[in-house]
């Protein structure tokens, strides 16, 4: 049996509308720690140090309860395209219980990892502004962590823009609240890098208040009949979600926290050193949403035709995300490298803050590319279920290729903080060369027999979120 002809202009429309609320609202996701440090900058270079390693930390814990909760919209995506939305949401409901586990569990590992702070190496004047920070966010994450159970259930549907209108809404929000908190507006007492902490938890949990209620009241989802009286915990489905969702947080983990480790390494080698660290991973963790959104899209897209059984479909809609992200970080090195010395100095006045990191933002665009190629090829994965063998390619890649070899240069090597930009570097290189062959590999044993080209428009069944 043949599989119908795949549409490559019809596709990449698709892809794209799904796709694109999703990168704006990572990029204003990302924006407010772009405010953060831009206005932590205005303060002293001690307290954008302070953000940059708290944050960092921060990111590490939101983004492993991230990871398990993007178990779920491969799972709804399949149901979607094997035409079963009966059991979404028993999925959802499951769902909340697994972020709420997870988020409690996120709240103990930040206070842990605030009382051990002085063995960590770093400068023993940053610590007590860390531990501010860390203080004044982590009771939000509960709140992030469910968060994501709206988003995934919207996101799977194909409905990313309310996403997109929550984060434009929470981006001035987190402004209102540096100013207010950072630097003591308003009656409050100026608290610095604890008052950005703040800032950020409350907008992360309006957020989740109010896209819950948006999609509750959705005229769209009606028959879903979500507002329905919580169910216990299930636990053999919660064991289903956590065994698929594991081995993506794992993955996930791995990545962020080479770049923590690598934050908190560059502790080592001073304040100005740290701050322009942090401005240039700022700075390409924007460019870095556009891939990311895209892999997230292409989840969706290629869960579903998993789930119609339409496997040369879900290759065919991989390879098409993956050459997009490719392409675009092709112009985003581009960029990165010749426009790094204006990108550094919009951060601080400070100049020598400004040249470190103008020198790490050469660095940060030779990976971009393979950046890119490594988060598409892992969204496309996801579509697949397929999460426990390209975890294990992320261990040894991040950790073994990339610390192993960062460290050895920067205190073997002699090469400073330039050996640890370097194994940041062969670190994503090696990961996402091993997950493309993953990839190309997985969907080329799995597709039926290729059909003929026809790039003809085709309305598809279900496009913007319909069932």
């Amino acid at each position: 049996m043949t599989s119908p002809p795949f549409l490559w202009r019809s596709e990449l429309r698709q892809l794209l509308m799904i796709a694109l609320p999703i990168i704006a609202a990572q990029l204003l996701q990302v924006g407010m720690g772009v405010v953060d440090t831009l206005m932590a900058g205005r303060i002293s270079a001690l307290t954008l140090a302070a953000i940059a390693l708290g944050s960092s930390i921060w990111h590490f814990a939101m983004l492993c309860g991230v990871g398990m909760l993007l178990a779920l919209p491969p799972v709804i995506s399949q149901h979607i395209g094997a035409s079963q939305p009966h059991l979404i949401r028993e999925e959802l409901r499951q769902g909340i219980w697994v972020a709420l586990i997870m988020g409690g569990l996120l709240v103990m590992l930040m206070l842990l990892t605030a009382l051990l702070l002085p063995w960590s190496g770093i400068e023993a004047g940053l610590i007590p502004e860390v531990r501010h920070y860390l203080y004044g966010i982590c009771w939000s994450l509960p709140f992030s962590c469910l968060y994501l159970v709206p988003r995934a259930f919207n996101d799977a549907m194909g409905n990313t823009m309310p996403m997109l209108w929550v984060q434009l809404a929470l981006l001035p929000l987190n402004i209102l609240g540096n100013y207010l908190f950072m630097f003591g507006h308003g009656g409050f007492p100026a608290m610095g890098a604890a008052g950005a902490a703040l800032a950020t938890g409350l907008s992360q949990s309006i957020g989740f208040v109010v896209l819950t209620l948006w999609t509750l009241h959705m005229p769209r989802y009606r028959d879903y009949d979500l507002a329905r009286r919580m169910t216990a915990p299930d636990w053999p489905h919660i064991r289903a979600i956590v065994t698929l969702g594991t081995p993506i947080m794992l993955g996930i983990a791995m990545e962020v926290g080479m770049f923590t480790t690598m934050a908190m390494l560059m502790g080592h080698f001073g304040v100005d050193v740290t701050a322009g660290h942090q401005i240039a991973l700022n700075i390409s963790s924007l460019t870095f949403m556009v891939p990311l959104g895209i892999a997230m899209a292409l989840t969706v897209r290629v869960g579903r035709a998993i789930g119609a059984g339409e496997r040369y479909q879900a290759y065919r809609r991989g390879q098409l995300g993956i050459i997009t992200c490719v392409g675009f970080m092709m112009v985003s090195a581009l960029l990165l490298w010749n426009g790094r010395s204006v990108l550094a100095g919009l951060y601080t006045p400070n100049p020598q803050v400004v040249l470190l990191a103008a020198h790490f933002l050469m660095f940060a665009a030779i990976f971009q590319i393979f950046d890119g190629l490594q988060v598409s090829a892992m969204g496309a994965l996801r579509g697949y279920k397929d999460t426990r063998i390209p975890m294990l390619m992320t261990v040894f890649c991040y950790w073994v290729i990339g610390i192993g070899c960062g460290l050895w240069l920067s205190l073997r090597g002699g090469m400073g903080p330039d050996g640890l930009w370097v194994g940041l570097v062969l670190g994503l290189c090696s990961a996402g060369v091993s997950l493309g062959l993953r990839f190309a590999i997985l969907g080329q044993r799995r597709t039926h027999t290729p059909p003929a080209f026809d790039a003809s428009p085709r309305k598809e069944p279900g496009q913007n979120g319909g069932v």
